[in-house]
């Protein structure tokens, strides 16, 4: 939900998102969901629409997430880091975004062409989690299982 400012999130003015969800996966479906928002447009009262990609599960999405917590962990525990950018000398912990971002994107920009994790399939998610894993692995010795969770995609 969007409210202000008050969970940290973007002020979207003082609006609660809250309502409806449509599925659409047809042309038929997308004149339908168009027609919808003519229709609420009429009555002037703001609202928002957001975009969801439906390539995977909530499920799916987690165990990514867990993988690069995990990923991060296994990394600062055995002494690894990223070094700062103004001090050489100096090791910044590993954290899930930057596994993400450092290690994750660049991979899946490679084999697929996509810049966004949601932009995956199922096999996509898959192959670039193994990839990564293997990566690590090879680069640093730090042996990470596959969340089982991402296995039988």
């Amino acid at each position: 939900m969007w409210h202000g400012v008050s969970n940290g999130l973007p002020d979207r003015g003082e609006f609660l998102m809250e309502g409806e969800s449509w599925v659409v996966d047809s042309q038929d479906k997308a004149k339908m969901f168009c027609q919808f928002v003519m229709e609420q447009a009429k009555e002037e009262t703001p609202r928002i629409y957001q975009i969801k990609y439906g390539n995977r599960s909530n499920k799916q999405s987690n165990a990514l997430h867990l993988m690069f917590r995990e990923v991060a962990n296994a990394l600062n525990d055995a002494g690894f880091g990223q070094p700062h950018p103004f001090n050489l000398d100096i090791q910044i912990p590993y954290t899930e975004e930057a596994v993400k971002t450092l290690f994750f994107q660049p991979i899946i920009k490679a084999m697929f062409d996509k810049t966004s994790t949601r932009k995956l399939d199922t096999k996509e998610l898959s192959e670039a989690s193994n990839y990564m894993l293997n990566a690590v692995a090879e680069n640093s010795g730090v042996v990470i299982d596959f969340p089982h969770s991402l296995r039988n995609l």
